[in-house]
């Protein structure tokens, strides 16, 4: 009897509208209202299903205390809770299954979750939603990618509490007819293409936006409308696409790859079997973006009650497992992120570009309903692309290489527009083209970005040069940043404006063109360590007028025919030059020597055959032993650390002469005038002349096959090069040269060179990344070189963002910076080798170094979770700074 009173007090309440205003009744109540209207029992409509009886956030016990029910105590029949004691949650009705899984989760919360209060509503569109969440109606709302941007451009202070796992990385396919004459994206021009809604993130906004992107203009482009303000939650515009598709309406369609995957499985009335034939997906496909969210105004006691029970939820535990399945979830609720909007947030801001709107509405007293374009026409980048004013501000950035792709990913994170300027055609730096066979000296593990597995190298290989270049391009595509790169272009000049606040560079197009003139906030330098535009070919004082054959640098040696039946010699004995060497003599080289005016320490893969490098020199104990001899890098080590120098310098400097030994004899050099044995510092030189070295120049020494010198070129003769005073000349008919390159700081003016500071030694920035006399400039990968670089430029492209959006803690003042900058000129200065980027070394110091940066961020340095042993033994690679950028 209590049921069926409770059901058509329910019923009626519904009918009469008394439970409307903001929400939408459940479809599932509004059935339950419909069927005890048409003469069925309350009782019959109790058995067909318990969301009928409860109403959810809707019914009777909305009007219930939350507290009470918490607590096991009996509702209070319409006894309104104080708003102050709600958690009220809000979400879109777009599917009949949203009350079920809000009412499940709504009896967790309140039982095993301890969330007193917790209640739900629910919208028929996401801008309400969004309205109801500024206007303080609810705490938290569960957001889609246009209502998360768009509560964010309202309250730039939006906190986020979590996430679906299976919302990070959303995938969007492109698909077409195999009789359409489609074999990749770029067929699609002048084609019939359909989309799913047009408010659909991943069914139209950044699909469209990554054709046009492209230069791809399709003949129409035509939006399957549905259930308009659910932002294509309920996939209906993607099934109608799949379906106009399966018929012959359109040429191809761009939607989600999960129902893509449900098309294949037959749902919706489609037919499978007619998709599986009559369709193809191309191998193309729109970049990768996140999802959904959980949004709040600010933190508080209720949403933290609220994380803390959404994060105890486990999938293994029965009580929790339906309702986590039916909301989707694969393993478990994911922490949030902002990184993963980047592409989402540049695809709309070009669509409300091209419909003549400067950005989102930000009207007072609520939102406005339609915060987007509908029409399906494609949507044109706005002219300058990413110098349009972002909330955060407008950054250039100068170099297109690993650093400059990882500063525009943490900048876009953080809201600011970025524009990222490379001379070249494409991304990639050193990668993009360099000596013959040249490839990365660490192994694959500690040469990936933080947030995207370098899958195409197993773990523990050295990956190649082509390889490690068809990575970062996967990478620019894998987020979307190449909307904000202008590729092609260079950058003439940078200059402070009048005020100081600013930054004007000049470009030109590389293939020629009118120069162009750009205004940014702020301004970031990547041109890398290793630049082919600044290659450093140390000629003799007479040159090399007199000779007859060819004088090249080593970034230049692409192919064996320049070097096949010819005397090679290649001056140097870094890793380029030993490289050149080895594959000079593999390309056919009549005669090969490496010139080398001393000897310097090669590091093994693996110390003593057995343990690779890394565990001991990229561990917390392997830095340990090192500043035990060379002391701590200023700024960054913990407390106790000089005082362990003090102490341990007499003890390890003995044990790395052990290390030396072991070193030698692995390289089959303990004596002779290539030998550094005794000669150097393992640990000094490497902070000089660091490489990691294979066995095959040793192996090529040995068989004679490369002549190893000592020497410098003293002059270039007709047929050679001199040296020892005249006394020797080498023969050759082409002189590499593998010394490195220079640095350029040409494109500043005048008046900031000299405040920079430029030394013999190189440029001296606080934390290796920002002067402290001019403003609004930063360094990212171009004046920091450590073992794992690509993970060390992550970190800094991070810490840069975070300190421009003034998130971070004060790093201390102008003299406290000026003081860090001198003690680590003065530390580096007593013990490295003279070297003209001895400013930039941290190398085997990276971790402290790291750790200092994450500190200032107020990011956890620890990576390691909860396991001391790894923490402390294992060594750190960039996987384990995932999740920083964006933070």
């Amino acid at each position: 009897r209590d049921v069926t009173v409770e059901t058509m007090l329910a019923a009626t309440l519904v009918r009469r509208g008394w439970l409307g205003g903001l929400c939408t009744p459940r479809p599932l109540t509004m059935q339950a209202a419909g069927t005890l209207a048409s003469g069925a029992t309350a009782r019959q409509v109790a058995r067909r299903t318990r969301a009928a009886v409860r109403v959810g956030g809707l019914g009777v016990r909305a009007l219930a205390s939350p507290a009470a029910n918490a607590a096991g105590k009996p509702w209070q029949f319409l006894t309104p809770p104080a708003r102050e004691d709600q958690v009220m949650l809000g979400c879109v009705s777009y599917d009949p299954a949203v009350g079920t899984i809000w009412e499940g989760m709504r009896q967790y919360m309140i039982g095993e979750g301890g969330v007193p209060g917790f209640d739900f509503v629910l919208f028929t569109n996401y801008e309400a939603q969004v309205s109801a969440l500024l206007g303080g109606v609810i705490d938290i709302a569960w957001n889609g990618p246009l209502a998360h941007v768009l509560a964010q451009s309202r309250h730039p202070g939006l906190v986020s509490l979590g996430m679906r796992d299976v919302d990070c990385d959303f995938r969007t396919v492109c698909l077409a007819r195999r009789d359409a004459g489609i074999a990749s994206v770029q067929d699609l021009a002048g084609k019939r293409v359909v989309t799913g809604a047009s408010d659909s993130p991943q069914g139209h906004i950044v699909p469209v936006h990554w054709l046009h992107s492209m230069g791809i203009k399709p003949a129409s482009i035509r939006a399957c409308d549905a259930d308009l303000g659910k932002h294509g939650d309920t996939a209906m515009g993607e099934i109608h696409a799949l379906a106009a598709l399966a018929s012959g309406e359109a040429d191809a369609a761009i939607l989600s790859d999960m129902m893509w995957q449900r098309g294949l499985q037959g749902m919706y009335g489609l037919d499978a079997a007619a998709l599986a034939d009559k369709v193809t997906v191309l191998e193309q496909a729109p970049p990768v973006f996140d999802h959904c969210q959980f949004d709040t105004l600010e933190r508080s006691w209720k949403t933290e009650a609220f994380s803390r029970a959404l994060f105890a939820m486990d999938m293994k535990n029965p009580a929790h497992t339906e309702v986590m399945k039916l909301e989707g979830i694969s393993k478990s609720w994911a922490p949030t992120r902002e990184t993963g909007y980047s592409v989402f947030r540049s695809a709309l801001t070009s669509q409300l570009a091209s419909a003549g709107r400067r950005g989102l509405a930000t009207r007072a007293g609520g939102c406005t309903p339609r915060a987007f374009s509908t029409s399906a026409a494609a949507r044109a980048p706005q002219a300058g692309g990413g110098e349009g004013k972002g909330s955060a501000g407008t950054v250039g950035v100068i170099g297109g290489g690993v650093a400059g792709i990882e500063t525009v990913r943490a900048l876009q994170a953080k809201g600011f527009a970025v524009t990222l300027f490379e001379a070249a055609d494409t991304v990639g730096g050193v990668w993009r083209e360099n000596y013959l066979n040249f490839g990365v000296q660490v192994p694959k593990q500690l040469y990936e970005f933080t947030d995207l597995p370098f899958d195409e190298v197993p773990f523990g290989q050295y990956p190649t040069g082509p390889q490690t270049q068809a990575y970062i391009e996967r990478y620019v595509a894998h987020f979307g940043l190449k909307d904000s790169m202008r590729l092609g272009v260079r950058v003439q000049s940078a200059k402070p404006t009048a005020d100081g606040k600013g930054w004007t560079l000049v470009t030109k197009p590389s293939a020629g063109g009118a120069a162009q003139e750009h205004a940014f906030d702020k301004l970031v330098v990547c041109t890398g360590m290793y630049s082919g535009k600044n290659k450093n070919i140390p000629l003799p004082a007479g040159g090399a007028g007199a000779f007859t054959g060819e004088v090249m640098h080593s970034h230049d040696f692409r192919s064996p025919n320049q070097v096949a039946g010819k005397k090679v010699v290649v001056i140097g004995n870094g890793k380029s030059a030993v490289d050149c060497a080895v594959n000079a003599s593999n390309s056919g080289a009549s005669s090969v020597t490496l010139l080398s005016r001393r000897p310097h320490w090669p590091t093994p893969r693996k110390i003593a055959n057995l343990i690779p490098f890394q565990h001991v020199f990229l561990s917390r104990l392997g830095q340990a032993l090192v500043i035990g001899l060379r002391g701590p890098l200023p700024g960054a080590a913990p407390a106790g650390m000089s005082l362990w120098h003090t102490v341990g310098a007499p003890i390890m400097a003995g044990a790395f002469k052990l290390v030396e030994l072991i070193f030698a004899a692995q390289f089959g050099n303990v004596t002779g005038p290539t030998s550094p044995f005794l000669k150097a510092s393992v640990v000094t030189d490497f902070y000089g002349y660091a490489q990691v070295l294979d066995y095959e120049m040793r192996n090529k020494v040995k068989s004679g096959d490369v002549q190893w010198k000592m020497g410098a070129v003293e002059a270039f003769t007709k047929s050679g090069v001199t040296t020892g005073n005249g006394a020797e000349q080498i023969d050759c008919d082409v002189a590499i040269y593998g010394t490195g390159f220079a640095k350029d700081y040409s494109f500043f003016d005048d008046a900031t060179r000299k405040r920079l500071n430029v030394e013999a030694d190189g440029l001296y920035l606080f934390r290796h990344t920002v002067p402290t006399a001019v403003d609004n400039l930063a360094f990212v990968g171009s004046e920091v070189a450590t073992i794992s670089n690509i993970g060390t430029y992550a970190i800094q492209a991070a810490w840069v963002a975070k300190l421009w959006k003034g998130e971070m803690a004060a790093v201390g003042d102008k003299s406290e910076m000026e003081a860090e900058v001198e003690a680590t000129k003065a530390w580096k200065r007593s013990w490295m080798p003279d070297t003209a980027s001895r400013a930039s070394l941290v190398l085997l110091h990276q971790t402290h170094f790291h750790d200092r940066l994450l500190k200032d961020m107020g990011v956890s340095h620890r990576r390691k979770g909860l396991n001391v042993v790894a923490e402390m033994f294992a060594p750190y690679a960039p996987a384990d700074y995932k999740g920083v950028i964006g933070t």
